[in-house]
């Protein structure tokens, strides 16, 4: 396929091509059914029973990924609730591999799992009682059937996700997040899933064309691409109500430190729901150093990371193996949940409300909230350094008023740190080659004198502006290690209208970390974040379709009254 360009013809990724990967072999040691749903479509539904006498508690997972797949560890996750004397149903969602009906995302999975549910029960092997578990997709689409309020359904585990999952703005207002759309031509084209054997051409302007020829190139139009160019809302995929609307249940939420955007809003249905009283004694939350995909922070750093982790034309379901046995140790501890809650076991000792295990700590915290009860605020200022260069964090603000800007070019946007999100900790980057030049703003702390512990919300209050008609605004928290390598702490975007100056409150998420003696906190500033992020065009078009772009400029108001800050949550 070519592009008409100001009557030029250009060629689009060529060395593109998509592998067909269709359902794994039947697992001999399941039962296998087609559920029924209350339209006729037929679900694939393996179940896996345990060696013992009577009707047992069941555990359900709903999941895209093919049931007898290898993304998923289906086989750990069985071999372990079979070993504790429960049932696990395991399907594909509709639309999916073995699965009948239409291949769309989201919106279905409400009362495709209340109807799995109600088939559940009426089993001679089930004793009436269900939970759910699953990370991702797999997690949403427990918030899904938990809006349905299904009697049987008694308790859900949701890990590494939230209520919006699949929104191209994770939180409304923020910059458009461009891996949705990515998704939905790897695994929601059809029933089966497509590897892609390069990435897009994201330079190509107007950036639709390159996926279009994707599309072409794939033989597929997959009808979930066209509705994420719109907007999905949540009457479309909660039409039995919100789920924090919903009777509550006992839920185990287990984020991930380093997975900001799938977590980062999860952190947001934690507060939803704690600021519900009704809600707020049923909610366990885990917090691990951890990334979406669940590798943890702590094998990272034994990891030299010096090759190339897929590859120049990886594809995009390459997905490293993770350890079966740190699988298993996670999966453990919501078997304990159950228990608790599917057997009202009394011998099971009660969860704490909130456990957690920041990063660079050995130590996992049991408490009775997050952030801790005994976290306090940490004040940093952002203030300008001499001569108008070594920009720093500081303790004190400065009297005197002042700016720093930046510049945001679409033609040269700041490059994404890694080249697949769902794997910060894996690829664990380096961000120090980011630090420097004309479109990022970089603040410096003091190194410190003794360890840091930094647990809750991370907050940027500043006055801004932009020469254009809105500014995207990426903050980073990193550590800045002493031989100058920089990592992740947490991070936060928000697009905002600051044609002229404005006051604004910046979440720059969750973070869960411990700095250690000598090392400081950097604050990057930056105003894009590509190609996970699509760009602000500088103009009214959208990046989509847009086929001239502008630079703009962005100011922040350091020193006076009026200057920005970081506010920490410390210990």
């Amino acid at each position: 396929m070519t592009a008409q360009l100001d009557g030029r013809s250009v060629p689009l990724q060529e060395s593109m091509s998509f592998t067909h990967i269709g359902p794994g072999p039947l697992r001999g040691n399941a039962q296998h059914h087609m559920v029924r749903m209350r339209d006729g479509v037929k679900l694939a539904t393996d179940v896996y029973l345990p060696d013992v006498d009577g009707p047992v508690p069941v555990i359900l997972t709903r999941l895209p990924y093919d049931k007898c797949g290898m993304i998923i560890s289906i086989d750990v996750f069985a071999e372990a609730l079979l070993e504790n004397g429960y049932g696990f149903a395991v399907q594909d969602v509709r639309g999916k591999f073995r699965s009948e009906g239409d291949t769309v995302p989201w919106l279905n999975e409400a009362y495709d799992g209340y109807d799995t549910i109600d088939w559940i029960v009426r089993q001679p092997w089930s004793n009436g009682r269900v939970g759910m578990t699953g990370l991702s997709y797999t997690g949403y689409t427990q918030w899904a059937a938990l809006s349905t309020n299904h009697p049987a359904l008694r308790a859900i585990a949701p890990r590494n996700t939230n209520t919006r999952l699949g929104h191209t703005e994770m939180t409304p207002g923020a910059p458009e997040w461009s891996y949705p759309y990515q998704y939905v031509l790897d695994f929601y084209a059809s029933n089966d899933l497509y590897d892609r054997s390069a990435d897009y051409d994201w330079a190509h302007r107007p950036l639709i064309e390159s996926f279009e020829d994707a599309v072409e190139r794939l033989g597929i139009r997959p009808p979930a691409l066209d509705m994420h160019l719109s907007t999905v809302r949540d009457e479309a995929r909660f039409p039995a109500g919100h789920p924090f609307d919903a009777k509550p249940i006992p839920v185990l939420l287990s984020l991930g430190f380093f997975d900001p955007y799938c977590s980062g809003y999860g952190f947001r249905d934690y507060q939803a729901m704690m600021a519900d009283p009704s809600w707020r004694p049923f909610v366990h939350l885990r917090l691990s150093p951890s990334d979406h995909d669940d590798f943890r922070h702590d094998a990272a750093r034994k990891d030299s990371h010096s090759g190339d982790l897929h590859g120049a034309d990886a594809g995009s379901i390459d997905i490293p193996d993770a350890d079966p046995a740190e699988i298993r140790a996670w999966f453990d501890g919501e078997i304990q949940f159950f228990d608790r809650y599917l057997r009202s076991d009394a011998t099971v000792a009660p969860l704490a409300p909130v456990q957690y295990h920041l990063a660079n700590s050995s130590q996992v915290v049991n408490t009775t909230s997050w952030p801790p009860p005994e976290s306090k605020s940490k004040v940093l200022y952002l203030v300008d350094g001499d001569d108008n260069t070594n920009a720093r964090l500081s303790e004190v603000g400065a009297d005197e008023f002042g700016t720093l800007s930046w510049v945001h070019d679409p033609e040269a946007p700041v490059p994404s740190a890694t080249k697949f999100w769902s794997m910060l900790v894996h690829e664990y980057p380096d961000f120090s080659p980011m630090l420097t030049g004309e479109s990022v703003l970089a603040f410096h702390g003091a190194p410190q004198v003794e360890p840091l512990a930094l647990a809750g919300p991370v907050t940027l209050h500043a006055k801004v502006q932009t020469t254009g008609p809105a500014m995207d605004l990426f903050a980073t928290l990193l550590d800045l290690e002493p031989d100058g390598t920089a990592r992740f702490i947490a991070r936060g975007q928000q697009r905002l209208q600051a044609s002229e100056p404005t006051d604004v409150a910046v979440s720059v998420g969750s973070a869960g970390y411990v700095l250690e003696q000598g090392h400081s906190l950097v604050l990057l500033l930056r105003s894009s974040d590509y190609p996970d992020f699509l760009p602000l065009s500088g103009t009214s078009q959208r990046w989509w379709f847009a086929t001239h772009v502008q630079s703009t400029t962005q100011s922040i108001v350091v020193g006076g009254p009026d200057s920005a800050r970081l506010d920490l949550t410390v210990l």
